[in-house]
């Protein structure tokens, strides 16, 4: 079979998961070439040249792209802080390698004020009401909060967003994070200080992930996903970047009608026909985007996007994938990314974390051991499991937790209930000081969402 280079620049994040949906190939002998912010099992195992690039410094990692670009036939990244950094277009510059992520121009997510406003070119209706407070703007502080409290009193329930990327640590949401007007406040002065404030109008609903390929022409849906982004079961607790996800066996979540699903993915294409303009666009090629919605009663409303796939949510897309994914890859490549099979099953990801992830005492928490041994035995040995290391060091043999997400645990199955348990027994298998939330994908958080649609519906 023929060999195949792949760049993979990794914050050891979802990395793993792009690697051995690689490694599944039929008709390729994949070869991976990894810039990884620090060592983790999995590139330990998989890679042909491996390097440490503690920062993902873009030039470094093009440095090491024109190294071995001779043997890459692209490259992949599972990190935002690279795409915002221009990250494929210095990389395509100065080695040569194509690189399967969009463009700076089209990395919406550096400016969620900048979002906002491409939404309203975009989508309109699918917008909630937004303001932006630029400290450049206003002569005070006091005066930037006078603007903000007439604005909070217009909306009732605002939600608070630093305009920069922040994984969804520095947002604060009405009814969660302040319940006070002072809590409020104290909120948006800590955000103003670091710079522009998006603030939003609360939208209720139902939250879903919607993520799609593209090869600069062509666009490509992904399953729907389902993400967890609260610390604790019942979505209780601060937020996180993703406890985890979960997709159903059909391309739809099961609280939504298929006539509902259908208008999200029809107004999608027609917002990447105006985005991507007449013909094709490079730019825009590769996981080109994932975007938070949230489903009410009367439509959907746009909250984020981004310019990659979703942490656990592209997980749970890549293991239920058909296609070969080399092959997918290379037809992006190549502009001719017309389809992508997805098989009918439904997948649960399960993120085990530190102990002390999502809560005041994250910050200070200390490098952990934990053995995930059996967990991939145990993988070898159950169809449909897979481990994922995430921000998680190798070092002399052993495996040390960093301060995020530890592992993905992905279960696929034909039913929803069947993934779960296979990735709950993954979970179970991972020894250490961890914990994970047990209610992703479960029958009472599905049929709480079922419930409060129709509610929506009816109101």
């Amino acid at each position: 079979m023929e060999r195949v280079g792949i760049l993979i620049v990794s914050k050891c994040l979802s990395a793993s998961a792009l690697i051995e949906t690689f490694a599944r190939s039929t008709n390729y002998l994949p070869e991976f070439f990894i810039a990884e912010r620090q060592l983790t099992p999995q590139s330990a195992r998989k890679n042909t040249v491996h390097q440490v690039i503690p920062e993902l410094g873009v030039r470094e990692v093009a440095e090491f792209a024109r190294k071995y670009r001779s043997r890459i036939s692209f490259g992949m990244t599972d990190t935002e802080d690279f795409v915002i950094g221009g990250g494929r277009d210095i990389v395509e510059k100065e080695s040569g390698v194509p690189m399967l992520c969009v463009d700076r121009e089209h990395a919406v997510e550096r400016s969620k004020a900048d979002q906002r406003l491409l939404f309203d070119d975009l989508f309109r209706g699918a917008n909630p009401r937004f303001a932006v407070f630029d400290p450049r703007k206003y002569k005070s502080e006091r005066a930037a909060i006078a603007s903000f409290k007439r604005f909070a009193s217009e909306i009732k329930e605002p939600v608070i967003k630093p305009d920069a990327p922040a994984r969804g640590a520095g947002v604060g949401v009405w009814g969660n994070d302040f319940v006070t007007e002072n809590e409020m406040l104290a909120f948006f002065r800590n955000v103003y200080s670091k710079g522009r404030v998006v603030v939003e109008e609360r939208v209720t609903g139902e939250e879903s992930s919607f993520q799609a390929f593209s090869d600069g022409r062509h666009f490509i849906v992904a399953p729907q996903t389902r993400d967890y982004k609260r610390a604790l079961d019942g979505d209780q607790g601060r937020l996180t970047g993703g406890m985890g996800s979960y997709r159903d066996a059909k391309l739809h979540l099961p609280f939504l009608r298929p006539s509902e699903w259908d208008s999200v993915v029809s107004a999608e294409e027609r917002a990447f026909a105006r985005w991507r303009g007449r013909g094709s666009n490079p730019g825009l090629r590769g996981f080109v985007l994932y975007d938070a919605l949230m489903h009410t009663g009367s439509g959907f409303k746009i909250l984020e996007r981004n310019s990659r796939g979703g942490n656990t949510e592209q997980i749970s897309v890549l293991t239920t994938i058909e296609d070969d994914f080399v092959d997918v890859c290379l037809r992006m490549v190549e502009g001719s990314l017309k389809s992508i099979r997805f098989a009918k099953n439904a997948s649960v990801v399960t993120c085990a974390v530190p102990r002390e992830y999502g809560t005041s005492q994250s910050a200070s928490s200390r490098p952990e051991r934990i053995d995930i041994t059996a967990a991939q035995a145990l993988q070898t040995e159950t169809l449909g499991l897979g481990i994922f290391p995430m921000d998680v060091r190798l070092e002399g043999g052993l495996t040390w937790t960093g301060g995020s997400r530890s592992i993905a645990v992905a279960g696929t199955a034909q039913t929803l209930e069947g993934a779960r348990m296979i990735s709950a027994m993954g979970v179970g298998a991972i020894k250490g000081p961890l914990r994970s939330r047990s209610d992703i994908g479960s029958p009472e958080s599905v049929k709480k969402s079922i419930e409060r649609m129709r509610a929506l519906r009816r109101a």
